[in-house]
């Protein structure tokens, strides 16, 4: 995906867009003309080849249907010479230049991307879809390398769906969004050893816990990769981790 500014002229018969489509229809108004009872426009082609659409009305619509999303547009509108079709919306596509989002990819650790085109002065902000909202996470100034060059940030996910976008900024051309990554992270439980101890418990990795006698009542909470447990009295605990994957243990007596 690449953008600059939308290139659009006009002659006394023809009016040239240049664009890039973007999912988005475009409205053009055709005025009619009382004294020769005709409509202006004769005829609208589209990468060169004429549209099969009715021209006899004075609002015409175009959803690219031949075309590809994110894919060049060149638009060309022959009309009379005497009046002048009207291009209602025509942000709706915006020209192509070099940059573009080649590759995007996202794991537990790491969100890795490559570009091509880049421009000197560029930044990337790395956005994270959260309860319904677009939030920066991270950002990344670009290379400058218009050959090509390649990112790597390390977000943190959290546990269960995350979802990620890259937002190419270019003060002097705009900004542009990479497609959507999704991840879906659900690490292994947390593990840990020994079963029965008189000192402490050693973790599969770094957790939190909350740990509960014989009774129900926790006594013991926090964080880390290993529990000092000699501060319980002996008898057997449960232990959760993170909230979550409960196990037993046995305090030994000193």
């Amino acid at each position: 995906m690449s953008f600059t500014l939308t290139g659009l002229s006009q002659s006394k018969s023809e009016t040239h867009l240049t664009g890039v489509y973007q999912g988005k229809t475009l409205f053009i108004q055709n005025p009619y003309q009382p004294k020769t009872k005709t409509f202006c426009i004769k005829e609208i082609m589209v990468n060169g080849k004429s549209e099969t659409i009715s021209l006899n009305r004075t609002a015409i619509k175009l959803d690219f249907e031949s075309v590809d999303l994110y894919a060049p547009v060149s638009l060309l509108i022959k009309h009379d010479s005497t009046c002048n079709p009207v291009i209602i919306n025509p942000d709706a596509i915006r020209y192509y230049s070099m940059f573009s989002f080649q590759d995007v990819h996202i794991n537990d650790t790491t969100i890795n991307w490559k570009t091509r085109g880049e421009k000197a002065g560029a930044l990337y902000i790395l956005e994270r879809f959260d309860l319904g909202i677009w939030e920066q996470s991270d950002t990344v100034m670009a290379k400058g390398l218009y050959s090509g060059a390649e990112y790597f940030v390390f977000p943190k996910v959290e546990e269960g769906a995350n979802k990620y976008r890259i937002k190419y900024e270019n003060p002097a051309a705009g900004y542009l969004y990479s497609r959507e990554v999704d991840f879906h992270y659900y690490p292994e439980p947390v593990t840990f050893t020994p079963k029965n101890s008189r000192t402490s418990l050693k973790l599969s990795r770094n957790a939190t816990y909350k740990i509960y006698d014989a009774g129900g009542e926790m006594v013991l909470s926090g964080e880390g990769l290993s529990i000092d447990v000699s501060v319980l009295p002996p008898g057997d605990y449960v232990v959760y981790f993170n909230e979550q994957d409960p196990g037993v243990f046995k305090r030994l007596k000193n």
